[in-house]
């Protein structure tokens, strides 16, 4: 009897297989976070974690939406192995420094915070559905530099998206007023007395940010470079000849 033998089927009008354009396509203009494994860190690194909400949705920055994102993050920024300790609520979207024994604690806490953040919001929204765009991003922080760059960054990102004046003191829509300035933080407009987030325990959030100097409440982000426009193009009409 003879021996089957498996055929092969070729494809050549090139479907399937690894090609250039291939896969799902972007939604919207900003690119997602990509379903990639993300990158080890260890114990005594700190998070810099950002949430956006979907396109459409109101702003993060009403009062009142302050005050209810204030009250669940109190409520909710300590967990097992995982703290939210310094965060900054802007138009669409929630910047936060943490700190995760490893990254299973890291996808547990902010399933979980995600999750109940979503359900507050659809409640005092009215409505249902979707309500964070993607998953969320982390970027790992291993240096006082960093550490310090990133504290300025998070505190003061009202100011890089143009909410708040460059010289503008501390934002209320952040951790700001609790957070050990140069000069003493002001009453908070919203009279909170408690911090609504969890203490530091890394030594880059207790004090290894301190070894590139203080941070004053008018300190801001670097901001994007402005595109430049080009002049006339000179080389285009020769000159003409005597």
């Amino acid at each position: 009897m003879q021996r089957s033998r498996q055929l092969e089927f070729s494809f050549p009008c090139g479907h399937g297989g690894l090609r250039k354009g291939a896969g799902r396509k972007r939604q919207g203009t900003r690119a997602p976070v990509l379903h990639r494994t993300r990158k080890p860190f260890s114990k005594r690194s700190v998070l810099h974690v950002t949430c956006r909400i979907a396109a459409g949705l109101p702003s993060l920055r009403d009062p009142r939406t302050v005050v209810l994102l204030f009250n669940d993050l109190a409520r909710i920024c300590e967990r097992e192995g995982f703290r939210i300790v310094e965060f900054s609520i802007q138009g669409t979207h929630i910047h936060m420094l943490c700190e995760a024994d490893d990254d299973a604690a890291l996808s547990r806490a902010m399933n979980g915070i995600l999750s109940s953040l979503a359900r507050s919001l659809n409640k005092y929204w009215k409505r249902r559905g979707k309500v964070f765009a993607d998953r969320y991003h982390s970027e790992t922080i291993n240096t006082p530099t960093q550490c310090h760059n990133a504290l300025i960054y998070v505190l003061a990102n009202a100011k890089k998206h143009g909410a708040r004046p460059l010289d503008s003191g501390i934002d209320p829509c952040s951790t700001g007023p609790w957070f050990p300035f140069e000069t003493s933080a002001p009453n908070h407009p919203l009279r909170r007395h408690a911090k609504p987030a969890a203490s530091p325990q890394s030594w880059l959030l207790r004090s290894g940010w301190r070894k590139r100097g203080p941070i004053t409440p008018q300190a801001h982000p670097r901001l994007p470079n402005r595109k430049r426009t080009k002049g006339p193009d000179k080389k285009r009409y020769p000159a003409p000849t005597p």
